[in-house]
């Protein structure tokens, strides 16, 4: 079993297939983009026979959706790539993934305030101006996030694979948690193609498919970012299982909340959404801190 699970995973999740995945998503988005924008140059020729103004097809920067979405998609293989790797990179892909999603927005907003010339309007508009001031903060906590975890990132890049002398608990929970990125990543396949299929059933031209992308990749993140709630409820049960420190466990129960958090964003709209957004991203690193802190204090012993 231990034999399969490694061959899997240096099949799907190993370094090279990572720089082979990053070479197929530029060239996808690429393509993406060239292609969205001929469709926006086919709409304005009256080619698809559609009068007036078609949602996704008004302006240029209607195009950068496209080749966003494909990014995000490539963003979750990351996500999957380091959760046996660090836990914490695991968490901050995760952060990466709601700012993505949120610049994404600000690029959806800009192409509708194109279409005017008068400020008022511009600044009358609370979600450009909420999704502005968002993206701002998260940038900013999740430099903090990953500046708290800079010796761990520093180990990881030093030290790839599994490090020799470890003990045979922690050879487990790494095993499972490879285990369970490959569960992920078929999950995440399966979950891709059928939003395909089901794109297909609905509409098949053009038109439809670029119409369907920001609704069927807002309905896709919302449904995995719930299955990443159980993955990381997965992890800190079987963290507590090879060790119960406390610190550890605090960690890792917040970032379920922080995860919880993003997912419930995804079900309101405004600046709710925002709230969430930021109090997810804020909670995860104050939660990495105050961990920190506590690796540099001696904590009391259970053994009697």
């Amino acid at each position: 079993m231990k034999s399969i699970v490694t061959t899997l995973y240096e099949k799907v999740l190993s370094e090279n297939s990572k720089r082979l995945i990053e070479k197929l998503v530029f060239v996808t988005a690429l393509a993406g983009f060239f292609l969205h924008l001929l469709g926006i140059g086919m709409q304005h020729l009256g080619w698809f026979g559609v009068s007036g103004s078609v949602t996704g097809f008004e302006s240029p920067i209607d195009a950068l959706y496209t080749p966003f979405s494909i990014i995000l998609f490539y963003e979750v293989y990351c996500l999957i790539y380091y959760l046996p790797k660090s836990i914490t990179i695991y968490i901050g892909k995760q952060f990466e993934i709601i700012a993505l999603i949120t610049i994404r927005g600000i690029f959806d907003e800009l192409s509708k305030l194109s279409h005017t010339s008068d400020l008022e309007d511009i600044f009358a508009s609370p979600d450009f101006l909420y999704s502005m001031v968002t993206i701002l903060i998260l940038f900013l906590l999740i430099y903090l996030f990953y500046l708290r975890n800079q010796k761990s990132i520093r180990v990881d890049k030093n030290s790839p694979g599994l490090p020799p002398g470890l003990p045979k608990k922690k050879k487990r929970y790494v095993t499972a948690k490879r285990v369970l990125a490959l569960l992920l990543t078929i999950l995440f396949v399966v979950m891709v193609l059928f939003n395909m299929v089901e794109w297909l059933f609905i509409d098949h031209s053009l038109l439809g498919f670029f119409q369907q992308t920001k609704m069927a990749t807002e309905t896709f993140f919302s449904d995995f970012f719930m299955v990443l709630i159980l993955t990381d409820v997965l992890v800190l049960l079987f963290s507590f299982a090879i060790n119960d420190d406390f610190p550890k466990v605090m960690r890792n129960s917040g970032f379920v909340v922080s995860t919880t958090l993003i997912k419930l964003s995804f079900n309101v709209e405004g600046v709710a959404s925002h709230l969430l957004v930021v109090m997810a991203v804020l909670f995860g690193t104050l939660m990495l801190r105050l961990y920190k802190m506590y690796r540099r204090i001696e904590l009391p012993d259970d053994k009697v």
